[in-house]
């Protein structure tokens, strides 16, 4: 394991729907992307503090979970009106708890050998500014907003022709303050080894809607993992620590479900502190990787996007029948109708990845109930994949956007710049990017399972149909003989976009290749150009396009290096798998608490330790659910509770001498898995099930989680 550790210049809290995205000493300064952000909304912009007009020295701080963080500082050289107060002789602690309302606790500790005199003044403010224009930097000025007074503090209120979003702000223990502007001013006077103590709440309201805080403040945080779903995994901490620390993010990441949908679980929040709402493939994505942490993440994304799921056309929001939504949103800008994510339907393997959950949560769970509740939604998504998923009738899915605020791109490289031809030029739309052909090849098979299930055999013979003709068509069409790959995608024109790029593991994922081509692309996916040794690079580093600190034109995700060491796997090239999977490991152990950000960027190892993506969300779920899926890859677990039963066929590189998980739910039933090294080859140490049949082997159908 990697040594190196990189530190983000930021800290982000998030609990109760409410993100704080701070500096490293815990402050917010209005030019930079920090704030507290509810409701789509900075509400809190500015939050400086120092005293006797001098700034705080940082010791040091510390996270404690999701929600909380600790700083200390100590004073610089001061003077009073007695004369000079030397540095090091006062204390200054912030304890910091988010979860739905910003808690502080500011306490101060007077080591000076002499009374001294301080004024410890803390600056608030609050711009309301959209987050998109946060995110953007172009943030424009308020003129409508409100500073009330209140006896504990004051509110800010911001509101505009029936948009409504207000912080209030309380002090206590009531005490002797002045609150000049956004200055709040403290005079104290302090003796030796005198402590003084003060709380700051901040409280979010959106849309008349008054947040409040579900946790003590001043007790430990609570522990975000659901305890049926504690299973304990052991392991060497190259694997262990990514592990749980991804778990306890896609816990940390839950969103209730609205009133409606009450009994269903929570759906896992796409990222902090962008993206902290219900997203699509964000959602969907996890679950399918994310099953050892739980199937509670597949139930609630199907719960949470069905309602959603479109029944008119409407192109400002490229909404279509059957689709599925790319983006919920809840920002001023949203609600004036200048932007679509009301929600926004923009992305075109929603509808796909749809029916691929559904499946995977019924192989974990074998509850039909899943099937009633959610086969239609299914179906309807198919639907549109068979229709306006496929725009000129050929077969193949393509995607362009109606909208004047539409995304150019609307595959898993959404950026407007990130599909590009073998010269670097951009592709011109529709286009059908080859990602998404293998995911409705493997939705065609999952759906005929689930219509075999519900007794509809004629219907599920029509998609075992549909997914071959859908093959020969991928194979024929996408397949690039002199480059042994398969092409990033179809132009307008239906030529080949001829980019080396990391979609093609994905179709190893979703098991379309014939196996003596995907030998060929698993062997070029781990040539220098693709393979950074953290992981897969986003676009070929010979490309003129390639940039490794682009959003996706050579940077390093961590889901997608996981999604093609599962293709990978399922074709049997264990050792390419294992090194993808290794390096991503090794980059975790090189972030902050073994937590992967949604994406890096994509130098080569040699350069140093991975280098941070600017605008990166961390937590993501997508990087979340990528360790998970790894213990689930070396596991070979395919779970089939449906039949009772649930296959396993472990295989452990060098680097890790045992691993053992135990209290694997599938179904009703509960499996115990150890494997060890031994002679170069893995033996199964201990395979114990309760409730559930376990199996040695790999099924010839699925693989891996997702059909063959």
């Amino acid at each position: 394991m990697t040594t190196v550790r990189m530190f983000e210049p930021k800290i982000a809290l998030h609990g109760g729907g409410v993100a704080v995205v701070s500096d490293m000493a815990g402050q917010i300064d209005a030019e930079g992307a920090y704030g507290l952000f509810a409701g789509d909304t900075r509400l809190l912009s500015t939050y400086k503090f120092d005293v006797n007009g001098c700034n705080w020295q940082l010791l040091g701080r510390s996270s404690l979970g999701h929600a909380s963080a600790q700083w200390h500082f100590q004073n610089r050289t001061l003077r009073d009106a007695q004369g000079t107060i030397e540095a090091g002789s006062i204390v200054f602690t912030l304890e910091r708890r988010v979860d739905g309302v910003l808690h502080d606790d500011w306490r101060i500790i007077s080591f000076a050998q002499r009374q001294v005199q301080l004024r410890f003044i803390v600056q608030l403010d609050g711009d309301f500014a959209d987050l998109f224009r946060v995110k953007e930097s172009t943030m424009l000025p308020r003129l409508r907003t409100l500073r009330l007074p209140r006896d504990d503090g004051f509110t800010l209120r911001y509101e505009r022709d029936g948009f409504s979003r207000a912080l209030h702000v309380r002090i206590w223990p009531k005490q002797p303050l002045s609150l000049v502007g956004s200055r709040l001013q403290f005079d104290l006077t302090l003796q030796h080894a005198e402590r003084w103590h003060c709380c700051l709440e901040a409280q979010p309201e959106v849309d008349q809607r008054v947040l409040t805080m579900a946790s003590d403040p001043h007790q430990p945080e609570p522990d975000p993992v659901v305890p049926l779903d504690r299973i304990r995994l052991t392991a060497d901490p190259l694997l262990s620590q990514p592990f749980e620390s991804g778990r306890r993010d896609l816990h940390a990441l839950a969103q209730p479900q609205p009133q409606a949908q009450s009994q269903s679980p929570p759906y896992v929040a796409a990222g902090v502190p962008w993206f902290l709402t219900l997203f699509g493939r964000d959602s969907l994505l996890p679950a399918l990787m994310g099953g050892l942490a739980g199937r509670w993440i597949a139930e609630g994304a199907l719960a949470a996007l069905a309602p959603y799921q479109a029944r008119e056309r409407d192109d400002f929001r490229d909404a279509e029948p059957g689709k599925l939504p790319h983006e919920l949103r809840h920002d001023e800008l949203t609600y004036r109708g200048e932007l679509p994510y009301s929600p926004y339907y923009g992305t075109h393997d929603v509808p796909a990845l749809y029916c691929l959950t559904l499946w995977h949560a019924w192989r974990w769970s074998g509850q039909p109930m899943l099937l009633d509740r959610y086969f239609d939604t299914a179906m309807r998504a198919l639907a549109w994949c068979e229709s306006q998923g496929d725009c000129d009738g050929d077969g193949l899915q393509e995607y362009a956007t109606r909208s004047r605020k539409g995304y150019r791109n609307q595959g898993w490289k959404d950026a407007g710049d990130a599909v590009v031809d073998a010269q670097g030029r951009q592709a011109q739309p529709p286009l059908a990017t080859v990602e998404l052909q293998g995911y409705l090849y493997a939705a065609r098979l999952a759906m005929a399972e689930l219509m075999d299930a519900r007794g509809d055999t004629v219907a599920a013979q029509h998609q075992h149909d549909a997914a071959r003709a859908l093959r020969r068509r991928v194979e024929q069409r996408y397949w690039m003989p002199d480059a042994g790959f398969y092409a990033l995608a179809l132009d307008r024109d239906k030529r080949q976009v001829d980019a080396i790029s990391s979609n093609a593991g994905h179709l190893l994922w979703c098991g379309l290749p014939a196996a003596d081509r995907a030998a060929v692309v698993a062997r070029r996916l781990l040539a220098p150009d693709m393979f950074t040794g953290w992981g897969l690079r986003t676009l070929s580093a010979a490309n003129p396009a390639y940039n490794p600190i682009a959003y996706q034109r050579g940077s390093v995700w961590p889901f997608d290096t996981l999604i093609a060491a599962a293709g990978l796997s399922r074709y049997g090239a264990h050792d390419a798998a294992l090194a993808l999977i290794k390096g991503v490991l090794d980059a975790a152990g090189a972030f902050e608490g073994d937590r992967l950000p949604e994406l890096f960027g994509g130098l080569d190892r040699a350069y140093g330790a991975p280098v941070p993506y600017a605008q990166a969300n961390m937590p993501q779920a997508w990087s979340a659910a990528a360790p998970v899926f790894a213990a689930q890859l070396m596991l070979g677990l395919v779970p089939d509770a449906p039949h009772g039963r649930c296959h396993v066929q472990p295989v452990l590189p060098e680097w890790l001498p045992r691993l053992s998980v135990q209290g694997i739910r599938v179904g009703n039933g509960v499996l115990h898995v150890a494997a060890r090294r031994a002679d170069h080859r893995t033996v199964i140490e201990q395979l114990e099930g309760h409730g559930i049949e376990p199996v040695v082997g790999t099924p010839s159908s699925p693989l891996h989680g997702l059909p063959r």
